[in-house]
């Protein structure tokens, strides 16, 4: 049961020894400048925007998940709403604790402390049957199988977890065989009532079942020789060997900048040692440009004179922006007035900010190379037309992008 909270704490950890703290990149405060005939211009052209099909597909894929997920709480629901029917008209028996419940039911089977024994039947069940459910209560498998349930209901969609549930169900057949063979029960006549109460129905996974369809596998349990103490101390060294592993497989990151990833990553996929060149939208050049680089007019806006850190390119909303160099993505979110931005982080300190974007053909950490669609021109965050706003910094410094740009 502990690899349920397990699975879900782990994959939210950002490491597993060593720690690998990650860097930050601080987004600074965006001021462009707005050159109003250009955007005049081009304005005109706009044509609606592109449907993103990728966050269609994100809203469909959510919304089936909603569905499973509900219709797994529903059974759930309905699975104990029929059982506290079946106790409103079951004829009640107090026992040690326990409630011994005679319903319409096909075979016995327990819940919490609750046992329930078909109406038909009651007279001929074993004391032994009796006793196999009592210690599926006093074991408190049903919480077992609850949580169970409600783990599938948020993660129906892997298929693992119904392998899960029917390994956990045998554990719960095994412990309870034990414990009835314990109080001196021969394990000839315990498996011969097995034997005799074979069925051919389907069970109901939330209950726990004395004839549970799994003979074959509790035959051999209660059958094998049990483990001596250095067959357990074994297992036990298998820790160690795991947790060998998680340290051999886990890459620490640089603690300073996506700068030294870059670089750190050249030999691996062979990231040129070049500086960003090209023309940052497909099919663009310098004359799309309607801002420059340095001190720019007052904004429509603002009372005060900004001076710009990059250029403005003019394009329709969805034209595919391009990187302009090798590089790693250090960033591609939504950033306040930057809009929908992405940062890539070259070799020899240069960076690159594409701001404004619709949306991201890119993630973080992914490996880039010159010329790749990394997003597509928008007008998102504090942007008054459709434009990418591109920068180039070296060494953490703004520089002017014309002067890469290969005419």
């Amino acid at each position: 049961m502990a690899t349920i909270p397990l699975s879900i704490l782990i994959p939210l950890t950002n490491s597993i020894l060593p720690s690998t703290p990650h860097s930050i990149i601080e987004v600074p405060q965006l001021f462009e400048k707005v050159n109003q005939s250009s955007h005049t211009t081009y304005n005109s052209a706009i044509q609606p925007v592109l449907d993103d099909v990728s966050t269609n597909y994100f809203y469909f894929f959510i919304i089936l998940y909603w569905i499973g997920a509900l219709f797994s709480l529903f059974r759930l629901f309905v699975a104990n709403k029929k059982l506290i029917v079946l106790k409103r008209k079951a004829k009640i028996y107090q026992q040690n604790g326990f409630k011994i419940l005679v319903a319409n039911v096909p075979d016995i089977f327990s819940y919490f402390n609750w046992i329930f024994i078909p109406e038909k039947k009651h007279e001929k069940y074993d004391e032994l049957i009796i006793a196999h459910e009592k210690a599926h209560i006093q074991l408190k498998h049903s919480i077992d199988l609850v949580i169970t349930e409600l783990f599938i209901a948020l993660f129906w969609f892997n298929p693992v977890m119904y392998f899960y549930r029917k390994s956990l169900k045998s554990i719960h057949e095994f412990q309870a065989d034990h414990k009835v063979l314990k109080n001196k029960v021969k394990t000839s006549v315990y498996m011969q009532l097995l034997l005799q109460t074979i069925t051919a129905e389907k069970p109901n996974n939330l209950y726990s079942y004395f004839n549970h369809p799994i003979l074959l596998k509790r035959i051999k349990m209660m059958t094998k020789t049990k483990s001596n103490n250095l067959a357990k101390l074994k297992y036990f060294l298998l820790l160690p060997i795991c947790v060998l592993f998680l340290i051999a497989f886990t890459k620490p990151t640089t603690k300073n900048t996506f700068i030294n990833k870059a670089v750190e990553t050249v030999d691996i996929f062979e990231i040129k040692n070049t500086p960003p060149s090209i023309f940052p939208v497909q099919n663009g050049s310098i004359k799309d440009i309607t801002s420059t680089y340095g001190p720019s007019a007052k904004r429509p806006k603002m009372s005060t004179e900004k001076n710009h850190g990059g250029i403005d390119i003019k394009a329709k909303i969805g034209t595919p922006v391009i990187a302009t160099a090798d590089g790693v993505i250090s960033k591609a979110s939504l950033e306040g007035n930057w809009g929908n931005l992405i940062v890539i982080s070259h070799p020899d300190g240069y960076e690159t900010w594409y701001a404004h974007l619709q949306s991201f053909n890119c993630k973080e950490t992914q490996d880039i190379k010159k010329g790749e669609v990394i997003g597509y021109v928008g007008n998102t965050g504090l942007s008054s037309g459709p434009h990418l706003h591109y920068e180039v910094k070296l060494n953490g410094n703004r520089v002017n992008p014309i002067n890469y740009i290969q005419n």
